[in-house]
This record gives C-alpha cells, structure tokens and sequence, in this order.
C-alpha cells in the first residue's frame, strides 16, 4: 500500500519556522485546528494532529466530498459511461414533474457539476417532505428559473444527484465505484460515506456525494496530491488531463447577486469549477467542506495543503495557509512568510510572494526551528476543561443510581456526538451512574433497546439512515432489557477531571472528554467523539435528588450541519422512585 515518505521540513523547501508561525495563527484567530498535512514534490514536508485526533481518525468531509463526486462523474464520463452533456430529464424520467420547464429538459451534469442548474436558491431538506422524503423528486420539482450554465447558486442537493446518476448508470454506490479506479491505486483503505434513502423508494439509499465522505488526513492527502499530479498516480495516468484541467478551472463566476448576499468573503468569490473553489492566489484551487476541511493545491509550489478543523472563520483559515505555508516555500522563488497582510484581492497575495525575505533552510537556526515546531507539535492538544477535586461534592453525588425519566432518551454516544455524527446506534440509555475516581470520573450509562416501533406511518422520512434501522449490525450485544435487569449492559463514559482527556469506546465511538465542577450542584464535560468535527458540552445539574443534562454544541448550532435532535436527558435518584 502506498505511503508517503517524511522528510524534514526544509528538505522540502519550506521553513520549519513558517509552519509553526501557521499553527500560532490558527490558535491566534480562534481556529480549532484539528490536522495538517502538506506534501511538496511527493513527500510529506509536515503534518501533525492535535489530541485526541490521530493519524488514523476518520473526519467528517462534508463538501470536499464533492470534489470526490467529480472525480467519480470524471471516470464515467472517461469510460463511456456518462457525458457533460446528458440531461437530468433522460436520467431520472420517472421522478421529473408532469410539467417539464425549458430550463428544467437543458440541465445537464455539467451544470450540476458548476451549480449552475438554474435553481435561484437551494431547496432545503423539509421540501422533500412533499413528495415522501424522495428528494430526487422535489430537487426536479424545485423551480428552474434561469438557463442552465449561467447563474451559480451552492447547491448540495445538486452534488447528492450527480451521486444518484453513478448510481443508476453503474448499479455500484460511489464508493464501490471509486475503489477500484481511484481507492485502491492511491492506497485509501478506509473512506466510508453516510448515505440519504429516498423516501418513497424504499427499495435504494444514496450516498452523500455533497457532504458524506470521511477520511483520515493522509488519505485527504493523497487524494489532492493525485489532483496536482494532473490525474497521475506513481507514474501512470488514471484520470484524463481534460478532466482534471476542466475540474480545476474557473467554469462559473461566483459573484453574483443570488449567492454574494454581502456575507460571502472573498476566497468563495473567486470563481468555481467542478465542484471545486477558487482562492484568492492566481491559480490555486481547493476541495472545502464545512468547518474548515480543505484540500489547497498550489500548482506554482507543486504541494498541496490539507486541513481538518472546526473553524467558523474559514477566510482566515485559507490565508492563514496563503500568507505563513505558501510564502514559507522556495519554488519560483526564495520566500518565507511575511506580515500580517490581509489578503483580499489576487494583488495582495502578490505583496505576499513577492516581499518576502530568504528562509534559512540549514544550519543552527533551522535546526532550532524544527526543535521548536517539533515540541510544538508533541503538546499539540483540543481545548480541554480543567478541573479542580471537590471530594464533598464528588461523595454527596457518587456511586447513586439516577434512572431516566423517559424511556427512549438517546444512548450517551449519540447524546454526546456533534456534527459529522450521520447514524445513530439505535440504543437508549436506561440509567446512570456516577464513579469519582482520583482524577477522573466514570458514568455508567445502562443501555436500553429502543422500544418496539408502533406500526409503521404510511411514510417516514430520515434523511440519513435507511428505512427501519434500529440496531446496527454487530452491536445486538449491546441490547439489554427492563423485564431482565440481570442482561443490562453498560457503556462508561469516562470524564477526566485533572485537566486530562480520557478516552473512551462506546458503541461504534472513541470519545475523549474532560469535566469539572462549576459550583455545589452543576458539573461540566466536554465530549467529543473523534471521528466528528466538534465537541459537545454538556451540563448536569443536580437538584433534590434529580439530574438533569444538558448538550449544547461548540459549534453554533445555525444550521441543518449542526442539528440535534435531543438535546436533553432527565434522571431522577433510585430511592426518590418509590420502588
């Protein structure tokens, strides 16, 4: 399987000193910054990942998927399979509405691929309510009100279409379709994608090509890295330059009066092509998913930058990259990075690559740069909760058993998953219970099965899980019972309270969390499960003899990308029951 070789920074030609000045930077503007990876002439020429995330750590994509969805549309299109020009009428004529509009029967994939359909606003999720959850069906119905080709509008759902078409055409998932022109010849193992179901058609799911993929890192990297290389992989060609060329060109302008509301920066108005984006640096381009998951390939350095994250101020994140990595390489010129320039138009950048000073790529002071990057990087954490010891208060709430108050409130994974968290374990939590130990605390979580479903609705709709699923395959261990107290099993949450992750595997899930006392009665955590983008605090307020906990996400919660569909779990103290 393929691996990239590491080599020290200036071997690569970029100055240990500018990727620690972009770490600062990061942590200066309020970036959570969770990896980086950057690869210059084939080699890996730094990366890192702050605690709890791991090489191995799966993150959530969200829009870079759509990068890879136009990798996979590229490979039909190169195989016969499919053309830019095949209209959405002639692929899906059983979900088209009864009237077909001019704008609607000259949609093509092309105009999916430049979100350039013709729709003047993105259909959100609750229209699909309509027509039964089949959201192929309401994105036709939706109104095509301008010539395809012309008028770019962000469009998710149109991304999860060009997914449905590789569908159709080849009978495979976009994964199974991916694998073996793209997964295995790059060396990516472990790329899963979370899937919609169709509403009405209960008989396929979808995969998320918008917004479903997860990878680790390395693997981010070696997909961007396949794209610098113009489609090339060790030498052999798998995906045409045409393709690539037309994927990483301006197709559409972005700075137009129905997507540009006045809000939008700068590095989303530069242009789109195959659902990839401009930035402000003349011929740099990026795959860029929620939160700050960003492939950057510069073609003028030969490197490409990825980052996994849960940032809110994503402009600043990619100058960040623009303004410390970029004028930390050598390439068509001996840069380093330069002020805090704020970079606004290409001309900018060019103040950015043209003023810098050379970097000194040997001698004591590099060596002292990479020591200084390298201690860096070993104490590299997520935020964290410091705690203080409250042995009072850790005696007066521990070792109590507190039952849920209502069957059916979510298992503590799902409770304590945020964004990026698509399937949950079909589990509920029963009751639970509070072990203080020196440094930490354990909360046993007793698992119920969800209660047996009523009879099903003539239609219900989930956009992210298949229809009926209550246990996931391989977790029927964890089902425990009310009638059968002796069965129940326990999943432990442990909090460290010293300052100190704890890690902890659940059902399907690694959590890493920390707590603390806030006063007599209210405890703290922030939980996060490493394979989502943020954490999620939680606050349990203990009050005459109940508990109640509360989850609030770190991150905004202003979208359907952060939505939670419990927020609370309420408890009350055994020998407060009357049983």
């Amino acid at each position: 399987m393929f691996e990239f070789n590491r080599v020290l920074p200036e071997e690569a030609g970029i100055s240990s000193a500018s990727i620690l000045r972009f770490l600062k930077e990061m942590k200066a503007y309020g970036i959570e910054l969770h990896s980086f990876m950057i690869v210059r002439d084939s080699v890996v020429a730094g990366e890192g990942w702050a605690a709890p995330y791991r090489k191995e750590t799966l993150h959530p994509m969200y829009s870079f998927s759509k990068t890879l969805t136009a990798v996979a549309i590229g490979f039909a299109v190169q195989e016969g399979i499919l053309s830019l020009n095949d209209k959405l009428v002639d692929i899906f004529p059983e979900y088209c509405p009864p009237s077909i509009n001019e704008n609607l029967g000259r949609a093509d994939i092309k105009s999916l691929l430049t979100m350039s359909c013709g729709h003047e606003r993105e259909m959100n999720i609750w229209e699909a309510d309509r027509y039964h959850g089949n959201w192929i069906r309401a994105f036709l119905a939706h109104p095509f009100l301008y010539t395809p080709g012309l008028v770019f509008q962000y469009n998710t759902w149109g991304s999860d279409v060009l997914s449905a078409i590789i569908q159709k055409k080849t009978g495979q998932r976009l994964v199974t379709f991916l694998k073996p022109r793209l997964f295995d010849p790059l060396g990516i193992t472990d790329a899963v994608c979370a899937s919609r179901n169709m509403g009405d058609d209960f008989t396929s799911t979808v995969q998320g090509g918008g917004w479903g993929f997860k990878l680790t890192t390395d693997d981010m990297a070696k997909f961007m890295w396949f794209l610098e290389q113009d489609g090339i992989w060790q030498g052999k060609r798998l995906l045409n330059h045409e393709w690539i060329a037309q994927m990483s060109a301006r197709q559409v302008e972005t700075n137009n009066p129905f997507y540009n509301n006045g809000h939008i920066k700068s590095n989303w108005l530069c242009g789109y092509g195959f659902q990839n984006w401009q930035c402000t640096m003349p011929g740099t381009w990026r795959a860029d998913g929620a939160f700050g998951q960003f492939g950057i390939v510069i073609p003028k350095k030969n490197a490409v930058v990825c980052l996994t994250s849960a940032a809110l101020n994503t402009e600043a994140e990619v100058n960040i990259v623009l303004r410390t990595l970029v004028g930390g390489m050598t390439g068509d010129a001996e840069r380093t990075a330069m002020s805090d320039l704020e970079i606004k138009t290409a001309a900018d950048m060019e103040k950015v690559v043209c003023n810098a000073v050379p970097m000194k790529v040997s001698g004591p002071e590099a060596a002292s740069d990479q020591k200084a990057l390298e201690e860096y990087l070993k104490d590299w954490r997520c935020p964290e909760l410091w705690g203080i010891r409250a042995p009072l208060l850790e005696e007066t709430y521990g070792e109590i058993r507190f039952k849920a108050d209502f069957r059916g409130d979510p298992s503590i994974q799902d409770f304590v998953s945020g964004p990026g968290y698509y399937e949950k374990d079909g589990l509920s939590t029963k009751a639970v219970t509070w072990h203080f130990e020196d440094g930490q605390v354990r909360l046993e979580f007793e698992l119920n099965k969800e209660p047996e479903a009523a009879p099903a609705p003539e239609f219900t709709y989930d956009p992210f899980s298949p229809a009926g699923r209550t246990i996931p395959k391989g977790n029927e261990h964890l089902i425990c019972h009310d009638d059968d107290p002796a069965t129940a099993v326990t999943e432990t949450l442990v909090v460290g309270t010293d300052g100190n992750m704890r890690l902890s595997r659940l059902t399907t899930a690694t959590v890493a969390a920390t707590g603390t006392f806030l006063s007599p009665s209210t405890f703290e955590i922030d939980a996060r499960n490493i394979e989502t983008t943020a954490s999620v605090r939680i606050h349990c307020t203990f009050f005459r003899g109940m508990l109640n906990l509360e989850a609030t996400g770190t991150i905004p919660e202003e979208s359907p990308l952060t939505f939670r569909t419990a927020s609370g779990m309420h408890f009350t103290q055994e020998d407060c029951l009357g049983n």
